[in-house]
């Protein structure tokens, strides 16, 4: 009798070894939808309150923004100097570098929320920010909970990797497009191939965010596509103006954000209140269309883009460097699709041979790409946000343009750029010996 029940329990004790690992990996993924969901409702309600306050007291930004921006600066630098920033360069740190510490300051649990919360204040104050590079690092935070348990590193950082693309794909509802970003920018580094597992966390935090915001398209169903041939002239256009602006916004933003960490050294929290008073006086100079992620702008640009001011991109462009460089946490993923729609709205006054939504497009494609200098991300998120399949090959195309455009004017890629300064500033304790005055200031590693 015992002769029978051994192998029995030891069959049953191996199905659990092997199936333990993947229930792990299934829950990781819920936790990571459920994670972007609830970032997503508490930013819109906080965008949503900053803009009802706006709307009867338009100058209170005046004081409420540069002492919001103030305080979520100071506690991040206290509290949470891996929460800075975007996320997404947190992300490529943790997975180039193998040393622990680093790896456990930028995508531990504690990060993770004070990252989300401080976002989601930063946005109550007016600052020009978006949701979904945070996500990126709060997917891949959630991730490597589970990573930590493996002692094989190529394995903790595929999850780190799957966790980051998981987030992308949970933030904007678009998995393909996770699955795409992590390929073509997360893994740019990396020598392992992805596997079932990305695809596997990605499709059920997709699925799990979904299921709770709804299955909603993120600027809603759009008709446009480009009938004749003489039509794909804005296709050049477009990416040639996208990569422009997107390829000169990620150098300057790159060049303020070293000089700024100087000067918040030196000066502290007078830096983050001038760059919160300048968010401030932009949104009085245009009305509130320099505050918050730009979700509203974009779909101005869209459907009545003759209501959006002409000067938007260059506000908008302005408003969004100007909250990176305060110090905060927040993306640039969103403003960057609204200044790019911005930019189309303009384009389209110009090329009237061509649909304005389709100009659009375009516009926010090509300057994302521009920025990112990840093209096929850009063309596919930008198509899965509208479901307009007929734009694909347009938007590639206006994308692939911008990224080689942007790369005449900074052969540099702004994450990839950011990363480097990240493990740089991990790696300066260990390569000197002699202590260094502190200061008032903590240099926070996620600028």
């Amino acid at each position: 009798m015992s002769r029978r029940r051994f192998p029995l329990r030891a069959r049953v004790r191996l199905v659990l070894m092997r199936w333990r690992p993947r229930a792990a990996y299934w829950t990781a993924a819920a936790a990571i939808g459920l994670a972007a969901a609830a970032f997503a409702w508490s930013s819109e309600a906080a965008q949503h309150l900053f803009f009802a306050v706006d709307e009867r007291l338009p100058w209170l930004a005046l004081l409420l923004t540069p002492l919001g921006m103030v305080a979520v600066a100071w506690i991040t630098a206290r509290v949470a100097p891996g929460a800075a920033g975007s996320g997404i360069p947190q992300v490529l740190a943790a997975l180039r570098n193998e040393g622990r510490a680093l790896r456990a300051e930028l995508l531990a649990l504690k990060t993770a929320v004070m990252k989300m919360v401080l976002t989601v204040v930063g946005i109550a104050c007016g600052a020009s920010v978006g949701r979904e590079g945070p996500t990126v690092q709060i997917g891949a935070a959630i991730a490597n909970v589970v990573g930590v348990r493996h002692r094989n590193p190529a394995v903790q950082r595929s999850l780190i990797l799957a966790g980051g693309a998981a987030g992308v794909a949970a933030a904007f509802n678009t998995p393909v497009a996770g699955i795409v970003f992590a390929f073509e920018e997360l893994a740019r580094s990396l020598e392992e191939k992805a596997s079932g597992t990305l695809l596997l966390l990605v499709i059920i935090a997709a699925v799990v965010a979904m299921s709770l915001l709804g299955h909603r398209v993120y600027l809603g169903v759009v008709d446009a596509h480009l009938v004749h041939w003489h039509e794909w002239r804005a296709v050049l256009i477009c990416g040639v103006a996208g990569g422009l602006a997107g390829g000169l916004f990620s150098r300057v933003l790159y060049a303020g954000n070293r000089r700024m960490r100087e000067l918040r050294q030196r000066w502290g929290w007078r830096v983050s209140a001038a760059c919160g008073l300048g968010v401030a006086v932009l949104g009085l100079l245009s009305l509130g269309a320099a505050y918050g992620s730009g979700y509203r702008e974009t779909l101005v640009a869209l459907e009545a883009p003759e209501q959006l001011p002409l000067l938007y991109p260059l506000i908008k462009a302005a408003a969004t460097l100007l909250s990176y460089l305060s110090g905060i946490p927040g993306g640039v993923f969103s403003p960057s699709l609204a200044i790019g729609a911005g930019l189309g709205a303009d384009l389209a006054h110009l090329l009237d041979f061509a649909p304005t939504a389709a100009v659009v497009l375009l516009g926010m494609a090509a300057y994302f790409s521009g920025v990112t200098q990840t093209p096929l991300t850009a063309a596919v998120i930008v198509s899965e946000m509208t479901l307009d399949q007929r734009m694909v090959l347009p938007l590639m195309a206006a994308s692939l343009i911008a990224a080689g455009i942007a790369r005449l004017i900074w052969r540099d890629s702004l994450y990839q750029a950011l990363m480097r300064d990240i493990l740089a500033d991990a790696a300066e304790p260990s390569s000197t010996s002699a202590p260094k005055r502190r200061s008032s200031t903590p240099r926070s590693p996620g600028t």
